[in-house]
Parts: C-alpha cells; sequence; structure tokens
C-alpha cells in the first residue's frame, strides 16, 4: 500500500520519511511526511473518492474565512491523494486534562461564530441539505442495530419508534440554510498553541459538510459521545453563540432544536456504535455506549415531549 502511494507522487515528495497515523473508522488513509523541520499530512481518499471532490469544495468556501484550516500544499488529482499543511497531534480529545477546558471549547465556539456570519444563510452553496427524510434514514440506525443489540425484537416497536420523532418533528420549525461541518467533534478540532485566540483551534475533516440547523455543530462540540467531559459550561456557550449570531428567533426556541437535534443525533450512534464494532471487529466502539447514553437522557428530559420521554425510559434507559 504504501509503495502504491510513493509511486504516485512527485519527486519532491518521495524522499520524505512516512508514519502512518490512526484514522479510525475513516476510509481515508492519512500519512505524516516528515524530512528535517518540514512536516505535511498525506490525505489518500482512493477508498471514498466523492469525498475527495467533496473536500476540495468545502476546502474552497473556507480557505477565505477567518478560521484555522490546513493549507492543501499539492494535489493528485487523478490519485485522490491531497499533501496538506500538518496542524500537529494537540487534538482536543487528547489533551483535555492538559488544557482548561472552558478555554478549549471557548477557541472552538468562536470559530463557528465566525464561520456562521461569514457564509450567509441561503443555497447559493450548492451543499446537500438535511431533512426530514435524512433524519429518519439516520435515527433508524438505532432500532436497527441498537435495539438487537440490547434485545429488543419486537417489530412493533421498530414502527412505534419511527412514528413517534415524526410526530415530535413536527413541533418544530426548522431552517435548514446554515453551513453546518457535521463532523465539529474534539477528535476533528486541534490545538495551535502558536496561533492567537480563537485561530488556536485547527479544524480539519470537513468534507461532509451540509446546508442544516444553526446549532447542529454547537451540540457536536457540547455534546461529544466519545467522552464524557463535564457540561458546566453548556449553558454558558449556548447563550454566547446565540447572542453572536443573528437567527431571528427566540432563545427558546433555539435550545429547544439544540436539544431535538441532539436527540437524533445520539440515538443514531447509539446505533452506529454497535455497527462499527461489527463492521470493524472491534469492541472498543461499545466503550463510547454509556457516554451516549448519558447526553441523549439528560436532552430527552429537557425537551417538553410526553412521547419520546416515554418511550425511552421504558425502552433505552431502563
Amino acid at each position: 500500500m504504501f509503495m502504491n502511494i510513493l509511486n504516485k507522487l512527485n519527486n519532491d515528495f518521495k524522499n520524505y520519511n512516512f508514519q502512518k497515523i490512526e484514522s479510525g473508522a475513516s476510509k481515508k488513509i492519512l500519512y505524516r511526511l516528515k524530512k528535517d523541520d518540514k512536516s505535511y499530512i498525506l490525505i489518500d481518499f482512493n477508498k471514498v473518492e466523492n469525498e475527495y471532490d467533496d473536500h476540495l469544495k468545502i476546502y474552497k468556501i473556507l480557505k477565505d474565512i477567518n478560521i484555522s484550516i490546513p493549507i492543501i500544499i499539492e494535489k493528485f488529482d487523478n490519485n485522490f491523494i491531497l499533501i496538506t499543511e500538518d496542524f500537529g497531534d494537540l487534538r482536543f480529545d487528547k489533551i483535555l486534562n492538559n488544557y482548561k477546558l472552558k478555554d478549549l471549547i471557548s477557541y472552538a465556539v468562536d470559530t463557528l461564530i465566525i464561520l456562521k456570519n461569514s457564509l450567509p444563510l441561503n443555497n447559493h452553496l450548492k451543499l446537500p441539505k438535511y431533512n426530514l427524510n435524512i433524519l429518519k434514514n439516520e435515527i433508524s440506525e438505532l432500532p436497527n442495530f441498537y435495539f438487537p443489540y440490547i434485545g429488543l425484537k419486537n417489530e412493533n416497536l421498530i414502527d412505534e419508534f419511527m412514528y413517534i420523532w415524526s410526530q415530535s418533528y413536527l413541533n418544530y420549525s426548522f431552517s435548514y440554510d446554515s453551513f453546518v461541518h457535521k463532523d465539529f467533534n474534539i477528535n476533528n478540532l486541534i490545538l495551535l498553541p502558536q496561533q492567537k485566540d480563537y485561530l488556536k483551534c485547527g479544524v480539519i475533516d470537513f468534507q461532509n459538510s451540509f446546508l442544516g440547523e444553526s446549532s447542529w455543530d454547537l451540540f457536536s462540540l457540547l455534546e461529544d459521545s466519545r467522552i464524557l467531559f463535564s457540561d458546566e459550561f453548556n449553558e454558558y456557550f449556548i447563550k454566547y453563540f446565540y447572542s453572536k449570531i443573528n437567527l431571528g428567533i427566540s432563545f427558546s426556541n433555539f435550545k429547544m432544536k439544540f436539544y431535538f437535534l441532539n436527540c437524533t443525533r445520539q440515538s443514531r450512534l447509539l446505533g452506529r456504535w454497535v455497527k462499527l464494532s461489527k463492521d470493524y471487529n472491534q469492541n472498543h466502539y461499545l466503550n463510547f455506549i454509556p457516554v451516549t447514553l448519558a447526553r441523549l437522557k439528560k436532552s430527552i428530559n429537557l425537551l417538553d415531549d410526553k412521547n419520546l420521554i416515554t418511550f425511552y425510559n421504558k425502552y433505552i434507559f431502563n
């Protein structure tokens, strides 16, 4: 595999030292290229060719916005390979115990605010737009994978689950017109100590971006399902974020959308962890389930939705 990649590069990079980087469940293959004091990241998209074009499309949107994303140094379109700036190893999820949590979150939230205020709320970006069908497809991962995992085999429960969510959705008026990174999680944020203020937050893995609700990336950050870090600052940052962008809706409405969509995401992830554990034969994904359950239970109980609360308390949280 390594030699295949090496043969696709020009001579400028063939004499670099290559070190493979762990990429988790992603099908992209990552290498760090080092030579003397130079260091770059090679991203091989050959197993996900569509993501190569998506990455370039989103990069074109973000590169002129005053946030920190890795600069593309070289691209090999015929071979679906990018060489980018190296942001280092200080991923937020790896350094939570070494830095003040509020500072890290602050850099990330300010980055989101700059991002939201720099891109107009309309469809000119020509990105996929979130909708009810996508939501239903995503939350179906819970009954498809998590129900069997906990021994729920009643087919009628699947229909009831989907019906309750569809009815709950009607209680909200969603505006899918805001740029959404989609995976604005702490494992996709890298601390850049040499930068100032919010530019200390380096953002990667943005190729799956879409148009959705403005709160999406905020709950991806504050309610990350991989690590149960403290949520003592959540209320502060939700208010802070809301105050810095012009949404035209009440704060209470914004919060309810935040928690509703967070519930759909956490529900999907319960099924996703089970699926990934089977697909990759790696049980460590199941370790994320207690965190996801804790975040989901908190958000569900903040909603004014008796049917959802009753269903989850009976079948998921018991």
